[in-house]
């Protein structure tokens, strides 16, 4: 195990419980949090620590992306002024889900996984759940998550519901969405859920989808899913726009995990969900961008931005403070992938997930922190981006220093995903 290192100088923000911040030291030992406190005292703790110097830094927990289809980074742009369901009738964007999920273009699909895994690593996500949409993505972005170094999921889509041996990357078991649903796929994501499996699903994303699940099932998405046994801590329900009432009350009463992707949500014209209601009762809130074809990037820092706005323009300029956004870019994030008590904040023992944003940028200026005022996390939420990252540490690790990726060629990652696009781009067009 690597000696201790102090990481001196920086506007802390922690995010724990005690909403703690300001100019303290934090120690790394091995792939945690050593201990956080006042730099003289941190010294005095660990003598022989090296140090390096963080001034004109804000260091905070890395971000948590809890919804990313990765492998359409290449996609980027395909399907522009089209809601989701006028995607069916986009026949190039067809013709690219297959190729992706042919064998000899699986060098396209990998090219994608990385740029897009790359990119929210190089802003400042730590932790990335990947939604696979074509055949073999899911076990492709595992492969690029040890890569690169990063924590996070990949999900498992069999409607048998299957166990899968692991392999040191967490399994999401992933019901798509409601056109996808039938009585044999509902009940066989019941019996893995009772047996402890974590599941994922697009639920109630637009109106369409809720209408379908009416003349189908005669209910709504979210009374579905509770005939079947399948709302509790372990169910993330991704974007949960179209909600009644009755419904959000259950979803409380479950403890249900929410992934809201406003970006997304707003460009595809979705709707607005009711996120400040589900804080409001105390669920878990996470953030994910998505992906590249209803987002066209992987900024969290912009999504939580987004979210922030259109959520003001639904319950008025009071919702949602932005210290409680950065909580659900990042400790939310963690309890929705069921690590809530590993990362996702920065405390003695956790996992020492963390990036540094550079405080002297434009952007951030000014940035006052003292006794009875403070702009730092309304600074992070409404004016930092992904760019303004400079390092980033996973779990003990740098993987980025200098805004430049440690394990791998940046410009090679690009020059891989422009060449992949080409290649995908001749065959569909």
């Amino acid at each position: 195990m690597p000696g201790p290192l102090l990481l001196e100088g920086a506007l802390v923000a922690t995010l724990d419980d005690a909403g703690t911040a300001g100019p303290l030291s934090v120690a790394v030992q091995g792939d945690s949090i050593a201990g956080i406190g006042p730099r003289d005292a941190l010294r005095r703790r660990f003598p022989a620590a090296d140090r390096l110097d963080c001034e004109g830094k804000v260091l905070l927990p890395g971000l948590v992306n809890a919804h990313l289809h990765p492998e359409l980074q290449v996609l980027k742009g395909a399907v522009e002024e089209l809601n989701l369901h006028d995607w069916d009738d986009a026949a190039h964007f067809d013709a690219a889900l297959v190729l992706l999920s042919s064998p000899e273009r699986r060098w396209i699909q990998r090219a994608a996984i990385r740029a897009a895994l790359a990119d929210c690593l190089l802003g400042g996500t730590t932790c990335v759940a990947c939604y696979g949409v074509t055949v073999g993505s899911d076990d492709v972005a595992a492969g690029v998550l040890r890569e690169f170094g990063l924590r996070g999921a990949v999900t498992v889509r069999d409607i048998a519901f299957a166990p899968v041996e692991p392999d040191g990357i967490p399994r999401i078991y992933r019901l798509h969405a409601e056109e996808a649903l039938t009585p044999e796929e509902l009940d066989a994501a019941a019996r893995a859920h009772a047996r402890g499996e974590r599941i994922v699903m697009h639920a109630a994303e637009t109106e369409h989808r809720i209408r379908l699940v009416r003349e189908r099932f005669g209910t709504t998405t979210v009374r579905l899913l509770e005939e079947y046994g399948l709302l509790s801590p372990r169910m993330l329900l991704s974007h949960a726009i179209h909600v009644d009432e009755e419904e959000r009350a259950l979803l409380r009463e479950r403890g249900v995990a929410i992934v809201s992707s406003p970006t997304a949500e707003m460009k595809l014209s979705d709707g607005i969900a009711p996120i400040v209601d589900y804080v409001d009762r105390g669920l878990a809130v996470a953030l994910g961008t998505d992906c590249a074809v209803c987002n066209n990037g992987n900024d969290l820092f912009l999504e939580m931005r987004q979210l922030g706005l259109v959520q003001k323009l639904r319950y008025g300029a009071d919702a949602l403070p932005a210290e409680r956004i950065l909580r659900m870019a990042t400790r939310d994030g963690a309890r929705a992938l069921g690590g809530g008590d590993l990362f996702g904040a920065l405390e003695e023992g956790r996992a020492a997930d963390l990036i540094l944003v550079d405080a002297d940028n434009p952007r951030l200026q000014p940035l006052v922190h003292r006794d009875g005022f403070s702009n730092l996390a309304a600074n992070l939420v409404y004016a930092a981006t992904g760019q303004d990252v400079t390092d980033v540490m996973v779990a003990g690790r740098w993987r980025v220093r200098r805004r430049r990726l440690l394990d791998d060629d940046a410009a090679g990652v690009w020059d891989e995903l422009a060449r992949a696009a080409t290649a995908l781009y001749d065959r569909i067009l």
